[in-house]
């Protein structure tokens, strides 16, 4: 799972630099008890990011921890590995989300590639287009 990981984190850097951040307080969630949950990454302190390639039930799983976030915007990026089927996947995901979140505050990705297989400029696009949709990018254009 690390190289699609690890993939998952290239196409991020690709597609924003270092507006995109994997440590830290920024990545963390509270929970009350023990050591803090941690999502995947942030995007400018304002979008919170959790890439996945697991079985769908995990896949699941880990929305709670992006909702949980404190951030309001939330990027979900799944990659085409374990899952039965990630277009399905990922409407599950979107139906859980459309549950919490207004859906001007979410977006839900399916990348092409992968750790084994990268099309990491599509990729890069595809993530690029649905931050831009949360509001990336935003202050910069009304500088």
């Amino acid at each position: 799972m690390g190289a699609h990981d690890n993939y998952g984190k290239r196409v991020m850097r690709r597609a924003v630099g270092n507006a995109y951040d994997d440590w830290g307080a920024p990545v963390q969630i509270d929970y009350g008890r023990g050591e803090p949950a941690r999502i995947d990454g942030t995007v400018e302190n304002n979008i919170a990011v959790e890439i996945e390639s697991r079985v769908s039930k995990q896949v699941r799983g880990a929305v709670l921890d992006l909702i949980c976030h404190r951030y309001r915007k939330k990027l979900l990026v799944l990659l085409p590995v374990h899952m039965s089927d990630a277009k399905i996947a990922a409407a599950q995901c979107r139906q859980i989300m459309s549950r919490f979140l207004p859906a001007s505050d979410f977006r839900v990705i399916v990348l092409e590639g992968n750790g084994s297989y990268p099309v990491i400029d599509t990729d890069a696009e595809r993530v690029l287009e649905a931050l831009r949709e949360l509001g990336f990018g935003a202050q910069a254009q009304k500088a």
